[in-house]
């Protein structure tokens, strides 16, 4: 077994790991698991408390990206920037969870709130860019479930503090997330890399089906209006969680 092993679409694994098999779903259980004991264990911190673990986890974070940089200069085969560069949804969220946290940025932590939970929701549920390809246990899936599980964990915690979201929120989500994705396409177009997802082509067959619908001239604005449609929506059900959370607990203590 070739743990560190760098595997492509053309050159996948023996036995890669598979979407929808019965590890997949044991990754997932095992991460639900891991949140839940520590969200309990966190329960009753104090404030100055959380804050030291959010920098701590986020540094970590970071310093995984860091080791998945290097990983991939000594062995990706493709144009190194084609995969290091931090513009997919989820290491946007590891970075901007990392300046939330240190800057103490209230703007950033109701966004890691949201994305945080979107981008890991749907890597987790669809690890398209390790299905088929990589070993089951190889260095590239148990990174991709650590790193996604600890996002999906700081997104939680975000959600504890901060009680209630806002439709407000939307005035600095989207046009930020509108700004990444114009930035992401633009290298995508002139590195043939695939951040995003919004490639030319995309990995992701639906994006790509659109791609060819709406050629090249509306790509950009149906994109960005598709990760708006997708933030809002998330945002809506994040938001009515919490307030379903605030009525039950207040109807308990009322009780």
């Amino acid at each position: 077994m070739d743990f560190f092993g760098y595997y492509t679409i053309d050159n996948p694994a023996k036995h890669p790991f598979m979407m929808f098999s019965t590890t997949h779903l044991l990754f997932i259980i095992l991460i639900i698991c891991c949140l839940y004991l520590g969200l309990k264990v966190s329960k009753d911190y104090p404030e100055e408390k959380i804050k030291k673990i959010e920098k701590i986890v986020s540094a970590s974070l970071i310093f995984g990206e860091f080791i998945y940089y290097i990983w991939n200069i000594f062995k990706c085969p493709y144009p190194i920037f084609t995969e290091i560069l931090p513009l997919h949804l989820c290491s946007i969220c590891i970075w901007t969870s990392f300046l939330a946290f240190w800057l103490d940025n209230e703007k950033l932590r109701h966004f890691i709130a949201v994305n945080n939970m979107l981008g890991a929701l749907i890597a987790l549920c669809y690890p398209a860019t390790v299905a088929s390809i990589n070993q089951t246990f190889s260095y590239r899936v148990i990174y991709f479930f650590i790193s996604h599980g600890t996002i999906t964990f700081m997104g939680v915690m975000q959600l504890r503090q901060l009680k209630s979201l806002s439709f407000q929120d939307l005035k600095f989500n989207i046009p930020l997330l509108a700004f990444l994705t114009t930035i992401a396409m633009g290298v995508n177009y002139f590195l043939h890399s695939d951040y995003l997802f919004v490639g030319f082509p995309s990995s992701i067959p639906i994006i790509q089906m659109i791609y060819n619908f709406v050629g090249i001239l509306f790509y950009l604005p149906v994109a960005i209006l598709i990760f708006s449609i997708l933030e809002i929506l998330m945002l809506f059900i994040l938001k009515n969680i919490l307030q379903f959370i605030y009525h039950r607990q207040r109807n308990i203590i009322l009780n």
